[in-house]
């Protein structure tokens, strides 16, 4: 099984945890998008474009999309200082008009790329700070429910289930790792204290004044549902007695 490249991490403050940074996970059309950005910079566009259009949802694609874009506008400042300085050197342009036309070119260019490059190495960072959490929390705090993982990571839980399988494609996590829907339960063996009387315990078998406290045993809380769409098949989550409309179809579904 392929492991996702890892460089090794920066040193940092005493305290703070180390956060690997990752190196760019391209396919095979990536590489393709940019041969096309440096042979015919339009092409490369339309397709780094299209290409960020259709997957830049994903979090492991959002470092890759904003390198092939940074490619795309290196990729056409070349060309035409090529251009224009195999026209210099058959005396159709002069050297001063070359100059004039390098600067524009660096501007309109060389600004972009400089922005899509830096917006790629945040973009890195932050998915490498994403996966250091997800490895901590499934590993070390064992939790293993995606709405818990959601609300500790601040991603949503289509998010979560997309990172966590990258992860196991690329051996960061054991493949056999199951994850359940909805959020992880306090653990009922925790009694709270009894803040009145101190020294006693809140809860079934406390006594006060001599006599048995008889509690009612309460109905657990209806957790949200994992509810497969009626339009388009997608799994999304439903909050109890509330509806939501899917989040790849728009088609309104109950919760049942």
């Amino acid at each position: 099984m392929n492991r996702l490249n890892i460089q090794e991490p920066s040193p940092t403050p005493a305290g703070s945890a180390a956060v690997p940074l990752i190196k760019l996970d391209r396919t095979g059309f990536d590489y393709v998008i940019i041969a096309a950005a440096y042979l015919f910079m339009p092409i490369g566009l339309v397709l780094a474009l299209l290409r960020l259009i259709l997957t830049h949802y994903k979090n492991h694609r959002k470092p890759t999309n904003l390198n092939l874009m940074m490619h795309v506008f290196f990729g056409g400042f070349v060309e035409l200082s090529i251009a224009m300085f195999v026209d210099t050197m058959s005396g159709n342009t002069g050297t001063s008009e070359l100059l004039t036309i390098q600067i524009f070119l660096a501007v309109i260019f060389l600004i972009p790329a400089f922005i899509f490059a830096s917006a790629t190495a945040k973009a890195k960072y932050t998915f490498s700070k994403l996966n250091t959490s997800y490895i901590e929390l499934i590993l070390t705090k064992n939790i293993r429910y995606v709405g818990s993982l959601a609300e500790r990571v601040g991603q949503s839980e289509s998010d979560v289930r997309r990172d966590v399988q990258y992860l196991k494609n690329k051996g960061l996590l054991d493949i056999d790792i199951v994850l359940s829907e909805g959020r992880q339960m306090p653990d009922p063996s925790m009694a709270a204290p009894n803040l009145v009387h101190s020294g006693r315990t809140s809860g079934f078998g406390a006594q006060a004044s001599g006599q048995q406290i008889h509690t009612q045993p309460q109905s657990s809380p209806q957790l949200p549902k994992s509810i497969r769409c009626p339009g388009c098949g997608a799994q999304n989550t439903v909050q109890p007695g509330q509806s939501k409309s899917c989040e790849y179809c728009g088609t309104t579904i109950a919760y049942s």
